[in-house]
């Protein structure tokens, strides 16, 4: 048999059945520094450590399955993420967790994990807006203001082009951390496969538009702190979901 033949006998594999565990992460410390293709290789690394039964994608270049509800940027901290993995037999979803928590690295954890049935639409099918809490001086005047804009327009590369895009209607809430710190605040955004505002592009735009000081938005500290599914304003936490 050649290597075509090798490979189109691949594609034909039988269907495996899938057994899934959905997990509920956090990730903060140095390790919010680590890009989305790092944080799965680390997941991938601690659970073979785990010595975890991982399901397979079919194929030449077979990998693990695994799928995260929203790719997280860079220096981006969370409370509240999402992580699918298949595995190839039925497990108790205590004891994984328990073999898993002990392999992975400080500043990853998990906070809660269930099963889910195979036949449930992909998780990044489904989330639909993020929450973000943003600290730096003085930001939650800055972000007020630019909420009271019609139009907020930046530029955003995807997939090698640069377009224009208005994100003003894709700002869904913003809410104070308290009515005396100007320091911090939590903004509600559309978030998923079709329409994304990445917390870059709301500091992009509050420099551009509020005349925001670009040394606080370079150093503002950005948490997710909860994805959801569907229309605002009735969205629902992913846990909610499951």
């Amino acid at each position: 048999m050649n290597q075509s033949e090798r490979e189109k006998a691949m594609t034909l594999l039988l269907h495996q059945k899938e057994y899934i565990i959905r997990f509920r992460f956090a990730r903060s410390g140095s390790l919010r520094y680590i890009g989305h293709l790092d944080l799965m290789r680390t997941f991938e690394r601690s659970m073979r450590r785990a010595e975890l039964p991982l399901l397979h994608s079919q194929g030449y270049n077979p990998r693990p399955m695994l799928v995260f509800a929203l790719p997280l940027g860079v220096g981006i901290a969370t409370s509240d993420d999402y992580l699918d993995m298949a595995l190839s037999e039925e497990r108790d979803v205590k004891s994984t967790i328990d073999a898993l928590v002990p392999m992975l690295p400080d500043g990853l954890s998990i906070l809660d994990g269930w099963s889910v049935p195979e036949t449930r639409v992909s998780i990044m099918a489904i989330v639909s807006a993020a929450s973000y809490r943003l600290r730096a001086h003085g930001i939650a005047d800055a972000v007020s203001k630019l909420y009271e804009r019609d139009t907020v327009l930046v530029e955003k590369k995807s997939k090698g082009q640069i377009r224009t895009l208005d994100i003003r209607p894709l700002m869904l809430s913003i809410v104070a951390d308290g009515s005396s710190d100007k320091d911090a605040c939590t903004v509600l955004v559309c978030a998923g496969s079709h329409e994304n505002v990445r917390p870059d592009l709301l500091l992009k735009a509050l420099t551009t538009y509020v005349d925001y000081p670009l040394s606080d938005g370079s150093n503002c500290d950005v948490e997710r702190t909860g994805l959801f599914a569907g229309e605002f304003p009735d969205l629902k936490r992913i846990r909610e979901m499951s």
